[in-house]
């Protein structure tokens, strides 16, 4: 798996400790395949559920865990969002006797989210975690790939959703924390 242009870009910058100018940022999600329903724009802020990333397979485990704990963060730094407590979230998963990889329909989701006070809920699917041959010098190199939705409590209509694909040389956390940083790139300054 190849990182886009923009975003392979975007790793560098930051690496070398450049700023993004807010140009530079518009050219990044624009090149992001992204949709946003006009309900997403008719409200400056939605209080969301962030619900535990999905991933096929067990082996980047702590990663996505990682990406969990991240993606509040990443969600409220766009200033779209307001998250609910993954503690709140969590508790209730496990008396609904939920396992972290059973929440991957939308009416399932949007059950939980009424359930939890929420207007929105956001899924994180995790398409692929992988190195890359090219750099067989960096044992630690990661590419991800994922896909992230936000869905209406309400309506259970896709408000937003977005694909994301970033490398790191520093292991699977970078790639995928780098790759939800992609798909959240077009909300930046909306």
């Amino acid at each position: 798996m190849r990182m886009w242009p923009v975003a392979g870009l975007t790793v560098v910058l930051l690496a070398t400790g450049c700023v993004m100018n807010p140009a530079m940022t518009r050219a990044m999600a624009a090149s992001v395949p992204h949709v946003k329903s006009p309900t997403f724009a008719s409200k400056a802020s939605w209080r969301t559920a962030i619900l535990p990333p999905t991933l096929a397979t067990a082996e980047y485990g702590a990663a996505v865990n990682a990406l969990y704990d991240y993606a509040g963060m990443a969600l409220m730094r766009t200033g779209r969002f307001t998250v609910v407590d993954r503690s709140l979230v969590d508790k209730l998963l496990e008396e609904q006797e939920f396992s972290y990889s059973g929440v991957v329909d939308a009416g399932t989701a949007v059950r939980l989210g009424k359930m939890l006070g929420a207007e929105a809920v956001f899924t994180i699917s995790v398409g692929s975690v992988a190195h890359d041959d090219f750099f067989s010098d960096s044992p630690k190199q990661r590419d991800a790939a994922l896909h992230v939705k936000a869905i209406s409590v309400e309506t259970a209509e896709v408000l937003y959703s977005a694909a994301g694909k970033a490398g790191d040389f520093e292991g699977a956390t970078g790639a995928l924390q780098s790759a939800l940083d992609v798909a959240l790139s077009p909300l930046a300054g909306s």
